[in-house]
């Protein structure tokens, strides 16, 4: 799933998910975030929240569940654009 921001072309924020069950019917679920922001577009972030967005995404993941943290990282980088 790709996420795009209307206001920050060539902006995406790429959710890879994917699960994997064994034979004995155990469940792997993995999630992770990539986010791809051209060179040009770092200028917009005093900050940098972009940089760490997938790190803060695994760390909120454990804490708020993954749409928590999704949503916890799309809020961070959107105010941070609006500032």
């Amino acid at each position: 799933m790709a996420l795009h921001h209307p206001e920050l072309p060539g902006c995406v924020l790429l959710v890879h998910w994917w699960v994997q069950v064994n034979k004995e019917g155990g469940v792997k679920v993995s999630v992770e975030l990539l986010p791809k922001v051209p060179h040009s577009a770092l200028r917009l972030f005093q900050s940098s929240p972009v940089a760490g967005a997938a790190e803060a995404f695994h760390s909120l993941q454990r804490i708020l569940g993954v749409e928590g943290a999704l949503e916890a990282v799309v809020t961070a980088i959107t105010k941070a654009h609006d500032q």
